[in-house]
């Protein structure tokens, strides 16, 4: 195993042992991305709330939630690889973790980005013919569909207690866009 340099999507240079053999994810979309790359045996930490694949929800080792990620337990699965998220995780947990371990951090605000992230994960991953699949299908899925006729004004909640919905730049607002409808929190970031 040879140590490669990887530059995440904060710009940041990641040294990482290629391929990885033990990689924890701390992002629940990107490890279902891990699955759909086939990477079963290399992944062996997720997060609480990473509950796809339901195997390995109940299979993987846990490593609290995607803002209280538990260090200790991190540490002691030994990653040569951790995937974590500039809007999903804590950055002085990742900065903690990142003083130990390789840490590759995805910035996804848009499709394109979103097919980078997939592209490059598969690249870090020693995936990269399954990831470029992948991104094909996602292309022309999206080429193929429909826009909506007529816009439709919506607001996306993600969560609760408090209640909180996306602005203007979030993926999420991207892809209400990319369908044809608006936004009503456009006005708003994050």
């Amino acid at each position: 195993m040879m140590l490669r340099r990887f530059t995440d999507m904060m710009g940041r240079d990641v040294d990482i042992a290629f391929p990885p053999k033990r990689i924890v994810s701390v992002v629940p979309s990107q490890t279902e991305l891990l699955q759909d790359l086939g990477l079963e045996d290399e992944v062996v930490g997720i997060t609480k709330f990473c509950i796809h694949p339901d195997s390995w929800f109940r299979s993987k080792a846990r490593i609290g939630g995607t803002k209280k990620l538990d260090i200790d337990k991190i540490r002691a699965l030994q990653p040569d690889l951790i995937i974590a998220n500039k809007e999903e995780n804590e950055q002085a947990q990742i900065d903690a973790l990142a003083a130990e371990f390789p840490v590759w951090i995805s910035d996804i605000q848009t499709l394109p980005q979103a097919l980078q992230m997939i592209q490059v994960v598969g690249l870090i991953t020693d995936r990269e013919a399954r990831a470029n699949v992948i991104v094909d299908e996602i292309v022309q899925g999206f080429t193929k569909m429909q826009r909506a006729a007529a816009a439709k004004r919506v607001a996306y909640f993600i969560w609760y207690n408090p209640w909180m919905s996306v602005g203007a730049d979030t993926f999420i607002s991207s892809m209400i866009r990319t369908i044809g409808w608006q936004n009503v929190l456009a006005d708003k970031s994050r």
